[in-house]
């Protein structure tokens, strides 16, 4: 079986190494790269796949609802892993509307184009949604680890953003059946 897979964020370092190693492990599948390689993003990250017959780079942003919608309809990704946004808390404090306009509103023009593009028949497709232990809050030392269960607690602006995205990735699957799946990655 081979499949069509979207990759936003796809340039930089976590999206880079899952392409690569998605690329490894099923090298029929084509990967649509989406990256609007920012100071996070290096097109050479993905120098090794860019020749490969199953790899489609696009620079872009999520927040070009035209583009997004675009890629949906010309290659009906069946997986969406969304690794693209806005990161490190200290850009943030500096500016954080543009944390809000990636890592919210970027989100949310995905899922749109997902529900969309999708809405007749769900089997076969997810959007996994990769977001951070950051919105959990901080660690002491002697704090055990977060799990599910912990309550949501963001103590910045990069923080509550990723936050108020992982609020929308669970709304859009609760409200209208749309196959999401949430990691809480930690570094």
């Amino acid at each position: 079986m081979t499949r069509t897979v979207l990759v936003t964020g796809a340039a930089g370092f976590i999206g880079s190494n899952f392409c690569h190693y998605w690329h490894k492990h099923f090298p029929k599948d084509l990967l649509i790269c989406l990256d609007k390689l920012t100071y996070a993003g290096n097109l050479a990250n993905l120098a090794a796949l860019l020749e490969k017959p199953q790899f489609l780079f696009v620079k872009g942003d999520i927040n070009d609802g035209h583009l997004i919608q675009k890629l949906f309809d010309e290659h009906d990704p069946e997986l969406v892993f969304h690794f693209a946004a806005e990161s490190h808390v200290d850009r943030s404090i500096e500016n954080p509307g543009v944390f809000l306009q990636t890592n919210v509103n970027g989100t949310g023009v995905l899922l749109e184009n997902g529900l969309r593009a999708w809405q007749k028949d769900f089997s076969n497709r997810r959007f996994i949604h990769v977001s951070t232990d950051e919105v959990y809050g901080s660690l002491g030392p002697a704090d055990p680890p977060f799990d599910e269960q912990t309550p949501y607690a963001p103590n910045s602006p990069y923080a509550a953003s990723k936050a108020a995205a992982d609020h929308l990735v669970r709304a859009y699957n609760r409200t209208y059946g749309l196959p999401c799946i949430t990691t809480n990655s930690s570094n």
